[in-house]
């Protein structure tokens, strides 16, 4: 039950965001999928280095691979995000 719940709000703030972009103009299907391309990049790029940081440093070292793989998130979702600033066109009134 509890993730029909979440799935009903995940698409709930979808529907949201993509009405809100739409009303103010911002919105684009080719900058949505360029983005979505991203984040599987990302993702892929994190788990990748996941497994392969956990292998090298082994189970003693759980806590310091965790906070590498976090620190590389981090970066990861700030460089997204500066992208998509620069990519959208805000009205300034």
């Amino acid at each position: 039950m509890d993730k029909v719940v979440i799935l009903l709000m995940v698409v709930s703030i979808g529907i949201s965001a993509y009405a809100r972009g739409r009303r103010e103009g911002t919105w684009s299907w080719p900058h949505f999928a360029k983005t979505l391309l991203a984040l599987w990049v990302l993702c892929a790029a994190v788990g990748v280095f996941g497994v392969w940081l956990g292998r090298q440093l082994g189970p003693d070292h759980a806590l310091l691979a965790t906070i590498l793989i976090v620190a590389v998130i981090a970066a990861g979702v700030v460089v997204l995000t500066l992208w998509v600033q620069s990519k959208t066109k805000r009205n300034k009134h």
